[in-house]
């Protein structure tokens, strides 16, 4: 039986990811409207391989405008997963779960609770997941910053892996080398173009009726390969760098990154906040 190596791609997908995750610039972190009193608030979803700490320097401008912000850590290593100091591993599955236990808190204590979501890369699966698994009831709008839509062909991974579906090798090689690398890593796998994640997801129905979705997207993302197939046809696209002459920014730095955070702030503003 041809054998492609499952494992290894995954892993190049951890490495590129794991390896460019940069730690976040130096911020005060600002301290958040208090949504106590608030029937309306913007719940941040960070990326695969990172912590709410990227959203910094956002959680600065929403606080300034006004903003309520809840960011939500999802996806924590557990049980006997590799103790990593980074969120983001565990998938979608357990992120939506996570997720919903967040809103849950947020939400128990009002009559009425109506959330704004802003997802960075991987983020807006995890959100996905969670209204296709919980409803739609408690969001207006999703706003994501790199979004993953249909996932990446970094490095060829996607293309290997339709090869293996092919030959009618990838179930015998995913049971053998998904406990190898789950404990590491399981959204890694989650993100190549094709993955059963994303057929499901997308077989489920992506957009959500009802929510508001704004992609913002750079053209050189880097880990979104090719960037022209990060963002959903339904979606309000915004690409950077526009028609002025901004840098090209990298998906990890998307949300510290001026423009991008900009842009969020207009999307939310048109979201009825």
């Amino acid at each position: 039986m041809t054998r492609f190596p499952w494992s290894a791609m995954v892993s190049t997908v951890a490495v590129l990811t794991l390896g460019a995750v940069a730690p976040a610039p130096a911020a005060a972190d600002p301290s958040p409207a208090p949504c106590s009193g608030a029937d309306a608030a913007v719940v941040l979803v960070h990326d695969l391989a990172s912590t709410p700490d990227v959203w910094s320097d956002l959680r600065a401008d929403l606080t300034a405008a006004g903003f309520c912000t809840v960011p939500v850590t999802w996806g924590e290593p557990a049980g006997t997963d590799v103790p990593l100091p980074l969120a983001g591993l565990r998938g979608a599955e357990a992120g939506a779960r996570d997720l919903a236990y967040a809103l849950d808190g947020l939400c128990e204590q009002r009559s009425r609770c109506t959330v704004d979501v802003v997802a960075h890369g991987a983020g807006s699966l995890v959100t996905q997941r969670y209204l296709q698994d919980h409803g739609n009831d408690r969001v207006r709008s999703l706003t994501t910053l790199g979004p993953m839509w249909h996932g990446t062909e970094i490095a060829g991974l996607a293309a290997a892996e339709q090869i293996s579906r092919d030959l009618g090798t990838y179930n015998a090689v995913l049971a053998l080398e998904k406990p190898l690398v789950d404990p590491l890593c399981a959204g890694c796998r989650e993100i190549i173009a094709g993955s059963d994640l994303l057929r499901d997801l997308h077989a489920r129905g992506v957009p959500t009726a009802g929510i508001d979705y704004t992609d913002i997207v750079s053209r050189c993302d880097g880990l979104v390969v090719p960037p022209g197939i990060g963002a959903l046809s339904a979606s309000a696209v915004v690409t950077l760098p526009g028609t002025d002459s901004s840098p090209c920014v990298h998906h990890w730095a998307l949300p510290h990154d001026g423009p991008a955070r900009d842009a969020v702030l207009t999307a939310l503003s048109g979201s009825g906040m």
